[in-house]
C-alpha cells in the first residue's frame, strides 16, 4: 500500500501548487489515474498522510517530503525535489531519445516525469540484483530504504549497496549524492553501484564509499548546494572529472 501512495505524491507534488494537503492529493492522484478509486482504504486521506509522515519521520531530511502544519510538500534537497526524466540527473539536462539535450524550457518536470523517474530508480535496483545474482551474491532490493538499495551475501559477509540510475546526455551521465546519507553509510562494506541506462542495455560503476569519499575531497565530485554532483564521461574508458575510472566498472564486492 506504501508505494502506490509514495509514487503518486511525488508525481502530483510535481505540479504547479508545491503544497497540498493529503486529501488533496489523494483527489489530484485519482483524477490523475495514479489511485484506484476502488481499490484504496476507506480513509486514504488518513492513509496519504501517514505514509508521508512516516517518511518523513523515518528518513529525516533524506526524506522525499516535507511537511508544513497540514500541507506536504516535495524536499528540494532529495532528487524527488527536482525529479527530471532521468531518476537522477540534472533536469535541465534530460535526455531526448536520440540521446542529445532537450531545450531548458522543454526539460522541466512534470508528473509524468516524477513517476518515470521512480520507475527508472527501481529497475535501476533490480538490474544490480540481477547482476549479483549472476556473480553468485544472495542478494535483494530492501524493503524500507534507509540509505541503502540493496542487500547482497555471499561467503557470509553482507555488503549495502546505495544505487544510482542515471540516462546519459550524450556519452555524460551525472549522478546525485545526499551528503547525509553519504556520511551515514561511509563504510568499508558499502558501495556506490551508478547505473548507466541506454538504448542497449546497462552499464554498472560500482565504487566503494571510501573512494567516493576521496573523489568528493579531490573535487572531481562537486559539491553544490545542497548536494553533490558526480559527472562520468562513459565510453570504452570512463573518466570522472578527467581521472580514468574505468578500474571500477562492475567491479562487484568481493567476499
Amino acid at each position: 500500500m506504501v508505494q502506490p501512495f509514495k509514487i503518486s505524491a511525488i508525481a502530483v507534488l510535481s505540479g504547479k501548487d508545491k503544497f497540498l494537503t493529503a486529501d488533496e492529493i489523494v483527489k489530484r492522484a485519482v483524477q490523475k489515474g495514479l489511485l484506484d478509486a476502488d481499490k484504496m482504504t476507506d480513509a486514504p486521506a488518513r492513509t496519504m498522510s501517514a505514509v508521508l509522515s512516516n517518511n518523513i519521520r523515518q528518513r529525516g531530511s533524506d526524506s522525499e517530503f516535507v511537511r508544513r502544519d497540514d500541507l506536504f510538500g516535495l524536499n528540494p534537497e532529495t532528487d524527488a525535489g527536482g525529479a527530471g526524466p532521468a531518476s537522477d540527473g540534472d533536469p535541465r539536462q534530460a535526455a531526448a531519445p536520440n540521446g542529445q539535450s532537450l531545450p531548458a524550457d522543454r526539460a522541466s518536470p512534470t508528473p509524468d516525469a516524477a513517476n518515470q523517474a521512480l520507475f527508472n530508480g527501481r529497475a535501476g535496483e533490480y538490474s544490480v540484483v540481477s547482476e549479483l545474482l549472476f556473480h553468485g551474491f544472495d542478494a535483494c532490493v530492501a524493503n524500507v530504504d534507509e540509505g541503502t538499495d540493496v542487500f547482497a551475501v555471499k561467503g557470509g559477509r553482507c555488503f549495502f549497496l546505495q544505487v544510482k540510475t542515471s540516462v546519459p546526455v550524450g556519452n555524460r551521465c551525472s549522478f546525485f549524492v545526499s551528503p547525509g546519507a553519504h556520511k551515514k553509510f561511509n563504510r568499508p562494506d558499502a558501495y556506490y553501484a551508478f547505473v548507466m541506462r541506454s538504448g542497449t542495455g546497462n552499464d554498472f560503476l560500482v565504487m566503494p564509499y571510501c573512494e567516493v569519499q576521496k573523489q568528493m575531497e579531490s573535487g572531481r565530485i562537486e559539491r553544490l548546494d545542497r548536494k553533490y554532483r558526480a559527472s562520468f564521461v562513459w565510453g570504452d574508458k570512463i573518466t570522472l572529472g578527467g581521472a580514468d575510472a574505468t578500474y571500477y566498472r562492475r567491479r562487484w564486492p568481493e567476499a
